[in-house]
Formats: C-alpha cells, sequence, structure tokens
C-alpha cells in the first residue's frame, strides 16, 4: 500500500484543498484513515523562522533551517504515523519543495545552486523518508498567477510578487521535477474535473 503520499506544487496551486478532498475519500473508504501534515515551516520555532528569513537573508541560510525543521517533522511526527499500517499521510510538500525552489533561485542569479543529492543521501541514510507516491498540483501558470494576486499576505507570497521571472522560473522547475517519472501523478488544479480525476488515480495507486 502506498501510504506516505507527498504533494508538491508552488503557492497557490491547490495542494492543500486537493489534500482535503482526498482525505474526505479516503476516510469513506473505511480501511484507512488520512492524516494531513502541513510538514516543514508549520510547527515548530525554527520552521516558522524560515519563513520570517525568506528573501532576507542568504539561501544557504535559509536551506538550512528548511532541512533542519524537515528532519524534526519526518522523526516526530512522519515516521510514527507511518507505524500503523491504517494511516495514509497526506504530506503538504517535502524535500522537493526546498530543492527546487533553490535550484529555481540559482537559475534566476545565474549560480549553480542544484542541491537535489541532499535529499537523495538523507533517504539513503534513513533520516528523511522516500514518498510512497509524488503528485503535483500543477495548474497552467497563469491561474496561479491570478491566485496569487488574490493571496494573504505572507513573506513568502509577498516574495513571489515582487519578483514575477522568479516566481515563472520556480514554476518551471516544478514542472521539470513532476515529469522526471511516470510514476508521479500531476494534477492540474484549475478545474473540478482534473482534480477528480487525479484524486481517483491516488486512490487506485493507494490499492495497490
Amino acid at each position: 500500500m502506498n501510504n506516505f503520499i507527498v504533494f508538491e506544487g508552488i503557492c497557490c496551486s491547490g495542494k492543500t484543498t486537493t489534500c482535503n478532498l482526498l482525505s474526505k475519500k479516503i476516510n469513506e473508504i473505511g480501511e484507512y484513515k488520512a492524516i494531513y501534515n502541513h510538514g516543514a515551516m508549520t510547527y515548530t520555532d525554527l520552521g516558522k523562522k524560515f519563513k520570517e528569513n525568506l528573501g532576507k537573508k542568504d539561501m544557504p541560510i535559509t536551506v538550512s533551517y528548511f532541512f533542519t525543521d524537515l528532519i524534526i517533522n519526518t522523526k516526530n511526527i512522519i515516521k510514527p504515523y507511518l507505524t500503523d499500517k491504517h494511516i495514509i499521510v497526506l504530506q503538504d510538500r517535502y524535500f522537493d519543495a526546498i530543492t527546487t525552489y533553490i535550484k529555481a533561485y540559482g537559475d534566476y542569479i545565474k549560480t549553480d545552486y542544484n542541491i537535489y543529492d541532499i535529499p537523495k543521501a538523507l533517504v539513503k541514510n534513513d533520516i528523511l523518508i522516500n514518498p510512497s507516491l509524488n503528485v503535483f498540483c500543477i495548474p497552467p501558470f497563469k491561474i496561479i498567477k491570478e491566485r496569487m494576486a488574490k493571496s494573504k499576505e505572507s513573506p513568502v507570497h509577498d516574495f513571489y510578487r515582487d519578483n514575477p521571472d522568479f516566481f515563472k522560473i520556480v514554476y518551471n522547475e516544478l514542472v521539470n521535477k513532476a515529469n522526471e517519472s511516470k510514476e508521479n501523478i500531476i494534477i492540474d488544479t484549475s478545474s473540478d474535473l482534473s482534480v477528480e480525476q487525479g484524486i481517483n488515480k491516488i486512490l487506485e495507486a493507494i490499492k495497490k
């Protein structure tokens, strides 16, 4: 069974909404219990500092905050849940969130910031977990821009709004990452129909 499902996508891509819809479907089945985990940057003071520092400190420092908080989250929340075979963790972003962001920032400033080998090493050493299934929420960029323009004020959202060229580079990098493997599920969250189709694919994967 696939019980650690990671949802990736840029801000305003529909990850949380899709997770909530999938959670209801899973719980309706009755055999499993879906647990939504927002992951890094959410529960610890360290994670909250990441959001405060975004756009203010150098990216290597930002990476340190993110990975440290992600490791803590994996140890204290994700791994304990996964000991129960009846629980399915729906993870709102994992390591692809930071690696694609930093790689994109390197492209933006024309510097090599490719850090994709870091999570690979952490997974290999049982510090992070390789997802059972990767789901990428990727609506057309035009839709994300419209959503972002209406979204709340936050350091992350404000940084994207103030740097639209960078915003597009991050989007493109996530698209590239999503298409790296045929096993990944890509959901166009711009319509109810495509979201429903994506959720059905995930449910099929869970049953395997």
